[in-house]
């Protein structure tokens, strides 16, 4: 089906094994794990999605006739979690998930409607030390990836709204801007302000704000071309950010972008995208969203952010070194006489931790070493009897061992 696709084993794996390690690091920084189904009730969704959000669902009726559609993103679910179940636990509260999100529209996710996500939420902490620790996690959680180059760009909505009220434009032509600038669709913006009365500088502000881009420099520059508190408010909270993620020693991955624009309504504050090595789409991506608690009845501010799992595994597969798959340790044959033992020494394997296969059916010598080389194990054991084995490995000559000796070298091999 268009926009849909089977994970096969070489990418299931390398997804999941990213996933797990950016759930790893969430925890290490005391996020704890949450699970919220992939399907929500319509009136849930329409009290944190826009219109446009809310037409790439997709929708269906149950059984008892309520409408319902399938999750476009896991931020409102968690909303309504804190709100509700989570309502008597003690604010501020740091969450984390993992799932697989939906849309009707294959040109959200890069000709796909099903995407993976793993994402963090901090609700109930305001202001930039709040701000700086999500994307300080975020820029971690790419590292815990594999991904060794990466870049985040750090902007705020309210930079841009400032700008917004500021100038004289009705409100449809307000929306085409806001939607020329998320889509850095530049002839389009052009198109609209030349029918526009905007004075020539405010006309001039607007084609130079996706231009604004850069380190804390930038923000002396934009100070320069508004005069609006809201947009000053913004620039003050950048700075600060700037400086509490230089010391957390990201002062060399992370830049400015004040042109930047997030197409969700519920951004109130600071927003960033990370980015990895020739790829022109986030990786990463997040903000802050102060307003969305209050919709499901317990107001509190809240950033979070979400890691885009198929993007990240397009990129470590375009990487020098692609990613191995976790490998087999040990492929685990048998004559009829030896049965038993090779089902007790490949638990024993597992026991230390090792992944290893046993074989179905009874082979030769000759079998079990074709067979391990399909399996792509590192070692191949073959159980002869009860006491006696053969352990095989590349480079090294067969050697015939009890099996208890196997096990014990094996969990002390480097191979």
């Amino acid at each position: 089906m268009p926009g849909f696709r089977d994970l096969l084993p070489n990418e299931a794996e390398v997804l999941r094994e990213a996933q797990e390690s950016v759930l790893g690091e969430m925890r290490r920084w005391g996020y704890r794990h949450v699970i919220t189904p992939m399907v929500e009730s319509t009136e849930v969704l329409e009290l944190g999605l826009g219109p446009e959000q809310r037409r790439r669902l997709f929708k269906f009726a149950d059984a008892r006739g309520e409408v319902v559609a399938l999750v476009s993103e896991r931020t409102v679910p968690v909303a309504r979690v804190v709100a509700g179940k989570l309502r008597s636990a003690p604010l501020p509260i740091r969450l984390c998930y993992a799932g697989p999100v939906l849309s009707t529209d294959e040109g959200r996710f890069q000709q796909r409607r099903e995407t993976y996500q793993v994402g963090a939420e901090l609700v109930g902490a305001s202001g930039v030390v709040a701000d700086a620790e999500v994307i300080a996690l975020a820029a971690r959680c790419l590292e815990a990836t594999g991904l060794r180059r990466y870049q985040v760009d750090v902007g705020h909505s309210e930079f841009f709204q400032g700008i917004m009220d500021a100038v004289k434009l009705p409100a449809e032509v307000k929306a085409g801007v806001r939607g020329a600038l998320a889509a850095r669709d530049f002839v389009a913006l052009e198109e609209l302000l030349s029918r526009t009365t905007l004075r020539s500088a405010e006309h001039e502000l607007l084609l130079r704000f996706p231009a604004l881009r850069g380190g804390a420099e930038i923000l002396k520059a934009a100070g320069g071309l508004v005069r609006n508190h809201r947009s000053e408010r913004a620039l003050s909270e950048l700075g600060r950010v700037l400086e509490l993620l230089g010391t957390y020693g990201l002062g060399d991955v992370v830049s400015l972008d004040l042109g930047a624009i997030r197409d969700f309504d519920y951004y109130t504050g600071i927003i960033f995208e990370g980015y990895g090595p020739d790829l022109g789409r986030p990786v990463a991506q997040g903000g802050r969203y102060d307003g969305l608690l209050a919709r499901f009845g317990r107001p509190a501010p809240a950033t979070g952010f979400v890691v885009q799992l198929d993007l990240v595994w397009e990129m470590l597969t375009r990487a020098p070194r692609p990613p191995e798959l976790p490998r087999l340790d040990a492929a685990v044959a048998w004559d009829a006489a030896g049965l038993s033992t090779a089902l007790r020494l490949g638990s024993t394997l597992r026991l230390f931790g090792m992944r290893a296969v046993v074989d179905t059916q009874p082979r030769n010598h000759k079998d079990a070493v074709d067979w391990w080389r399909v399996v792509g194990a590192v070692n191949l054991i073959h159980c002869h009897t009860s006491t006696s084995t053969s352990w095989s490995a590349p480079g090294r000559r067969m050697l015939k061992l009890p099996p208890e000796q196997v096990a014990g070298r094996l969990a002390g091999s480097p191979a």
